[in-house]
C-alpha cells in the first residue's frame, strides 16, 4: 500500500535555541521594502568607484600607467 499524505504542514515546530532568540530581531522586518529607489544610487556609485579602483590597479600591475618614483619590479 502506498503512503498517503493528508496534510503538507509539518507536525512539529522544531527546536528552540538561544542563538535563535538572539537572531530573531534581525529577521523581524522580513519582506518589508523601502519605497522608491532607497539606497540604489549610492550602491551604483560605490560599484563604479570600486571598478575604477580595480582598473587603476590592473593598469599599474600591467605597466600601462607608470608613476614617477615608483619602480615596478615584479
Amino acid at each position: 500500500m502506498a503512503t498517503q499524505i493528508i496534510d503538507d504542514t509539518p507536525k512539529t515546530k522544531g527546536k528552540k535555541s538561544g542563538i535563535g532568540d538572539i537572531l530573531k530581531p534581525l529577521n523581524s522586518e522580513y519582506g518589508k521594502v523601502a519605497p522608491g529607489w532607497g539606497t540604489t544610487p549610492l550602491m551604483g556609485i560605490m560599484m563604479a568607484l570600486l571598478q575604477f579602483f580595480l582598473v587603476v590597479i590592473l593598469e599599474l600591475y600591467n605597466s600601462s600607467v607608470l608613476l614617477d618614483g615608483v619602480s615596478v619590479s615584479w
